[in-house]
C-alpha cells in the first residue's frame, strides 16, 4: 500500500509563492501598524465631532463608534446622494487623519524582508487597501519601500497602489481594488496572491479569484480569517519570509 503524506504548511506556501506573478498586500496590519500612535478610535471620534449629533443619528452611527471606516460607510450609504455634504467632508477629514497616521505608523515586523524576497524573485507587489493612497504612498516612502511598488514602463506615478475608493461600497470586501490592480498588471487571478489580516479581505480575495494568505498574531483572528475562506493562514510575515526564500 503506497502512503502519501501531506505537504506542511511551510511547503504548500513555498509552492503558492512559486506560482505567483502578483503578490497583493493588504496596508495596515500586513504592511505596518497605521493607526500606532494616531489611534483609530481617535480618528473615529473627530469623524463624529464632524458629523455632529444629526448627521450621527441619520448614519444610525453610536457616539462611541471607534472604527473610522464604518463612520465613512455609514454615513455613506443613509446619504448615498451627498446632498447634505457629509460624506465628502467625512472622506476628506480621514484621508487627513490617515496621511498623518502614516508619518508614525511602524512597520510590521517581517514586511520588509519579504518585499526584498519576492522582488529578488522577481514577483511584482501591490497594495490593495480600504485606507487613502495618499497615507500608503506617506509610508511607503518614509521608509524607503516605495520602489518595491512601482514600475517606471506605466504611465503616470507608475505605483501599484489601490487606495481607498470615492465610492465606499468599493470597499474591501469588494473585489475593486483587487481587480484593478490585477487588470493594470495584465495578471490572471491564479497568478495572483492576496496577503491579509482582516475577513474582507478574504472575502474580497475569494471574489477576485486570487489566492488569500491570512496573517494574524491571535489565534481568534485566524479563526475569523478561515471562516471567510482563507486557505493559508500565519501568525506572523516572519513565517511568509521564510517561505518565500
Amino acid at each position: 500500500m503506497l502512503l502519501t503524506s501531506t505537504p506542511s504548511p511551510a511547503t504548500r506556501l513555498r509552492e503558492l509563492f512559486s506560482r505567483a506573478r502578483l503578490v497583493l498586500l493588504d496596508f495596515d496590519g500586513p504592511v505596518c501598524d497605521l493607526f500606532a500612535e494616531r489611534s483609530a478610535a481617535e480618528i473615529a471620534r473627530r469623524l463624529c465631532e464632524r458629523i455632529g449629533p444629526d448627521g450621527l443619528r441619520l448614519a444610525g452611527l453610536d457616539p462611541g463608534v471607534t472604527d473610522p471606516l464604518e463612520v465613512l460607510l455609514s454615513t455613506h450609504r443613509a446619504d448615498p446622494g451627498d446632498a447634505s455634504g457629509l460624506v465628502l467632508a467625512v472622506r476628506k477629514l480621514l484621508a487627513e487623519e490617515e496621511t498623518l497616521a502614516a508619518a508614525t505608523a511602524v512597520p510590521t515586523s517581517g514586511a520588509v524582508p519579504l518585499m526584498e524576497s519576492m522582488s529578488r524573485g522577481g514577483k511584482l507587489l501591490g497594495v490593495a487597501s480600504n485606507n487613502c493612497a495618499p497615507a500608503i504612498r506617506a509610508h511607503l516612502g518614509l521608509h524607503g519601500l516605495l520602489a518595491y511598488f512601482t514600475d517606471p514602463a506605466r504611465p503616470g506615478d507608475g505605483h501599484r497602489i489601490v487606495g481607498r475608493p470615492e465610492d465606499p461600497d468599493l470597499m474591501k470586501p469588494h473585489p475593486y481594488a483587487l481587480e484593478l490592480l490585477l487588470k493594470a498588471t495584465g495578471t490572471a487571478p491564479g497568478d495572483g496572491v492576496m496577503i491579509g489580516d482582516s475577513p474582507n479581505d478574504a472575502l474580497a480575495a475569494g471574489e477576485a479569484g486570487v489566492r488569500f494568505i491570512g496573517v494574524h498574531p491571535v489565534a481568534a483572528k485566524r479563526d475569523a480569517l478561515r471562516a471567510a475562506g482563507a486557505e493559508y493562514l500565519v501568525a506572523s510575515m516572519h513565517e511568509l519570509v521564510a517561505a518565500a526564500a
